[in-house]
């Protein structure tokens, strides 16, 4: 569970974010007034004034976009200098990880190959190997 926790579902929420604020009414930064208590009564002028300025929304978003992208240093997870695993029970091991990681990345990419709205968030290939942002 921690190592699910500190990569793959780090990584999901992590990186999805941006994605998901883009349209800025699914998580306003501020509102300026209480959200609407019952569908279809609110006028498209009442709804507008409850969004928040466009300075915080611009600061979160550059926030999220800076969040988002890949750190320099990116290394995949299940990927780690050839010197800390030098034996050969954990050589094996760690090729036994890295061969199921890309049949995982494969799943994933002919699952999603017919989407029009592809999750790739929890594909291996594009989790970091630890919570480094």
């Amino acid at each position: 569970m921690v190592i699910f926790s500190c990569s793959a579902l780090h990584s999901a929420v992590n990186f999805s974010q941006l994605e998901f604020n883009l349209w800025m009414p699914n998580s306003p930064p501020t509102m300026p007034q209480p959200p609407p208590t019952a569908k279809g009564t609110v006028t498209e002028a009442e709804l507008l004034s409850r969004l928040p300025p466009i300075n915080a929304t611009c600061s979160v978003l550059t926030t999220l976009t800076l969040l988002s992208h890949r750190a320099p240093g990116y290394v995949p997870l299940g990927q780690y200098p050839k010197y800390l695993f030098t034996e050969g029970s954990p050589q094996r091991l760690l090729g036994e990880l890295q061969t199921e990681l890309k049949a995982l990345s494969a799943e994933i990419t002919e699952r999603n190959s017919g989407l029009e709205l592809p999750y790739l968030y929890l594909s291996p290939e594009l989790i970091e190997n630890s919570v480094a942002i």
